[in-house]
């Protein structure tokens, strides 16, 4: 079979510039612009182009937190999946859990500091769903990934001096664990990446079931 080279010029819009890059056989696509997912694919070594999704992001009550996760990552790989010919997607969603509570992004400053004054002093899980999509044959695959988290205790002008920061606004949980948000951690048990927003484990296990992808250097899990 014939192997075509692909070029996509991308506008990201936290950074505001263009790359250029190019991919020998399969193309391989990350559904999401999220910096902290870039930065994590990229540590596995695979050349891949950015097509950030376009749904938008929901809780439900009704939904057990690691379904939800898992329909989330389905219909962001569906969504850009519809844009691509012959390609592999990779999507994924994060959510903190903490007793049967789903806690997502905060709306507002004040959202973000109700959020962290539930996380403190206490435990929570942070549960993220995968999806791999292969185009055309829509062979998928979905998978979770669980982390769990004790944070420290904090006090109220801490969760203020730290939302003022502004990091909490667009992380599930109001925190970063990759950021400012670790001086208030005390153990994380489980995938370090996963609480960052992407399994690199999972992610690799998944990606081995496909073919086509061209890999610069993958690591070993």
């Amino acid at each position: 079979m014939k192997k075509h080279s692909y070029t996509l010029l991308l506008h990201t819009r936290e950074k505001g510039f263009f790359v250029k890059m190019k991919h020998p056989g399969k193309r391989f696509v990350l559904a999401s612009n999220s910096p902290r997912r870039i930065a994590l694919l990229k540590m596995l070594g695979y050349d891949f182009d950015i097509i950030p999704h376009t749904v938008e992001e929901y809780l439900s009550r009704n939904v057990l937190p690691a379904e939800l996760v898992q329909t989330l990552a389905f219909l962001k790989a569906s969504d850009v999946a519809k844009k691509v010919d012959d390609a592999i997607v990779v999507s994924a969603d994060t959510l903190v859990v903490r007793d049967k509570n789903i806690l997502g992004k905060p709306k507002d400053p004040r959202d973000a500091e109700k959020i962290l004054s539930l996380l403190s002093n206490s435990e929570h899980t942070i549960i993220t769903g995968v999806c791999v999509m292969d185009m055309p044959s829509k062979k998928k695959l979905l998978r979770i990934g669980r982390t769990c988290i004790t944070m420290k205790k904090m006090t109220n002008e801490e969760i203020a001096a730290y939302v003022q920061t502004g990091e909490p606004m667009d992380k599930a949980g109001a925190y970063a664990v990759q950021g400012e948000g670790m001086k208030f951690i005390e153990r994380i048990e489980g995938s370090y990446s996963n609480a960052v927003g992407l399994p690199l484990e999972i992610v690799q296990e998944m990606l081995n079931n496909f073919t086509g992808i061209n890999n610069l250097n993958a690591k070993k899990f």
